[in-house]
């Protein structure tokens, strides 16, 4: 028998008071109704449902075979309609959940884990997962809702996400601390075009934005080593004395690698980092909830550095 879209909840509440005190007027008592309410609504219900529920027996009444199979299951209905209402109420409250955030390499050591020591003291309840991506990908798994929360580089390019500029930041020379490079003030756009780096591959958004700026500059970079990710690329700079082109913001979680922040002149590279999630209104309020504890972490180091 298919859903009657005629039987709403008021007729499964009532039904299952009246199973329970087996009592028309007793059942309306309790529902705060009138006894010909209570009575008008279990025979809309049977109506709906073409069979009796109840025999009549007096001012009692009970239920029959087709009504105590409908009573197990109008219980186990409400019981998951209850659930699921607590559940939202939990959410909003934080209670309980689960959270995945898609975050992009430059920010993952930076950002996430300060978040998360903070995020996980206020919020015992909610569970996060972090996948490492890159920013397109970031981007289209929030947009499809895969992640609920997104932390990259702002590309603006999807009209389904909202964008949150958290941080610019520029490319620097990050150069080993005994290097002769460390001790300068600058490095100019000359010096730079005899230097050696250790630079990510071209599939990487960074690297595809320091090659625009070297090409602005007119300068071809020399490249010793290309490692296909920014932890390899740091050590391998700390430990083969070359330094690398990153956003200052690589450094934030890394000090123990020894590697100084060199402004760059003549070779302008800077990038927007930030917040995304899908839809044109407000996160979700667990998603909401991290995003503010990332903006108060930004905030705190970037007032540090100040």
């Amino acid at each position: 028998m298919r859903p009657k879209s005629d039987i709403e909840l008021r007729h499964l509440r009532t039904f299952l008071v009246v199973a329970e005190t087996q009592n028309f007027t007793r059942a309306g008592e309790r529902l705060g109704l009138s006894q010909p309410s209570v009575s008008q609504q279990v025979k809309e219900l049977e109506q709906a449902l073409s069979t009796e529920l109840f025999v009549r027996l007096g001012p009692r009444v009970r239920l029959t075979p087709s009504g105590r199979a409908f009573q197990s299951r109008t219980e186990l209905v409400l019981a998951k309609l209850t659930e699921a209402c607590q559940s939202l109420e939990d959410l909003g409250h934080l209670a309980s959940g689960h959270l995945h955030v898609g975050v992009v390499p430059p920010l993952n050591v930076s950002w996430v884990p300060p978040v998360l020591t903070h995020f996980s003291k206020h919020h015992p309840q909610l569970s996060v997962s972090v996948h490492e991506k890159s920013s397109s990908d970031v981007e289209v798994d929030v947009e499809s809702g895969r992640f609920d929360l997104g932390i990259g580089i702002l590309s603006r390019a999807s009209p389904n996400l909202t964008y949150e500029l958290l941080r610019r930041d520029e490319v620097v020379l990050l150069a080993p601390a005994h290097s002769e490079l460390a001790g300068l003030g600058e490095v100019q756009r000359e010096q730079l075009a005899r230097t050696r780096l250790v630079l990510l591959p071209e599939s990487f958004l960074i690297r595809q934005i320091i090659q625009d700026a070297f090409r602005r500059a007119q300068v071809l970079p020399r490249i010793a080593y290309e490692v296909s990710s920014i932890d390899g690329v740091l050590s391998t700079a700390s430990q083969t004395g070359l330094p690398t082109l990153m956003p200052r913001v690589v450094l934030e979680g890394r000090a123990h690698l020894n590697l100084v922040p060199v402004p760059l002149e003549g070779l302008k590279a800077e990038l927007e980092f930030g917040l995304m999630w899908a839809g044109s209104g407000t996160p979700s309020p667990a998603a909401a909830a991290f995003a503010t504890q990332l903006r108060d972490r930004v905030h705190s180091q970037r007032t540090t550095n100040a």
